[in-house]
């Protein structure tokens, strides 16, 4: 019981209620739910400015880590906490991808391949990193769109993915015209 009380802990008050008074407090719970992806664009164009091969090795630990939260995710092995309390989303947030279960959290997922990349190529310290990313995924199980244990799972897809990605050496055919695009107009 006390395992099962951290893995699927929520704040006693509810704080998706709480933000959600206000329009300012919807609009920053939609922001604060996508500003994850704006970073870990930017995060990207670091990488595959140090090295297009990177560009791939991306594309296809994000492709792995998708087809992996979707196959979970379609099983519902429990929905989230949102879902549970009937909370109404917010405009601005797919409604679908909130009904789909909460296991495994894909925000996690990418976030934790994106740092190992990070760590892999010394682009940037992976300090900075976690300094955007930690809160935001902690905001997400404050919130209720997961709970304890699906950033858990997310956190093993992020290894996963990495794992099969990260020493993979693509060909020249594929990695050149990602070079030459980065260098025309990013340079």
């Amino acid at each position: 019981m006390f395992l099962k009380n951290i893995l699927f802990w929520q704040p006693k008050q509810g704080l998706f209620k709480l933000v959600c008074k206000t329009k300012l407090g919807s609009f920053l719970l939609v922001f604060f739910n996508y500003l994850i992806w704006l970073f870990l664009i930017f995060v990207s164009f670091r990488l595959v400015m140090f090295d297009a091969n990177i560009f791939w090795q991306l594309f296809l630990a994000t492709l792995i880590a998708e087809i992996i939260e979707r196959f979970c995710k379609s099983f519902l092995f429990w929905s989230r906490p949102i879902c549970i309390h009937k909370y109404t989303l917010p405009k601005g947030l797919v409604k679908s991808w909130y009904d789909t279960g909460s296991f495994p959290s894909g925000h996690t997922s990418k976030a934790v391949f994106f740092l190992l990349f990070i760590n892999q190529y010394s682009v940037m310290p992976a300090s900075n990193f976690l300094f955007v990313t930690i809160p935001l995924l902690l905001f997400r199980v404050l919130v209720g769109f997961h709970y304890p244990i699906d950033v858990l799972g997310g956190i093993v897809i992020g290894l996963f993915t990495w794992g099969l990605s990260h020493q993979i050496i693509f060909p020249a055919f594929l990695t050149s015209p990602i070079a030459n695009l980065f260098r025309i107009f990013f340079k």
